[in-house]
């Protein structure tokens, strides 16, 4: 009887020490993911602000080809009224 309950009180004890290595091995994997979604919202931020300043960057240069055009638009027009 003796060598079955140390058998037992051994295979606890065993139990034990794999359960806090797996605890430690979660709460390793849990902070890595934590990291993860750190950087990809990170990612996200720079990948909307590179979009906006596609757009803005396009909008500008529309801009520009508008305000370029309409000095010429507007001397036309003058020829033809004079």
């Amino acid at each position: 009887m003796a060598a079955l309950e140390q058998r037992l009180g051994d295979h606890e004890a065993r139990c034990e020490e794999r359960l806090a290595e797996i605890k430690a091995t979660v709460a390793s994997t849990l902070q890595a993911i934590e990291g993860l979604k750190n950087r990809s919202w990170g990612v996200a931020a720079a990948l909307l602000a590179w979009a906006l300043a596609q757009l803005w960057s396009a909008n500008a240069t529309k801009i520009e080809r508008l305000e370029a055009s309409r000095p010429a638009a507007v001397e036309v027009a003058a020829r033809s009224a004079g």
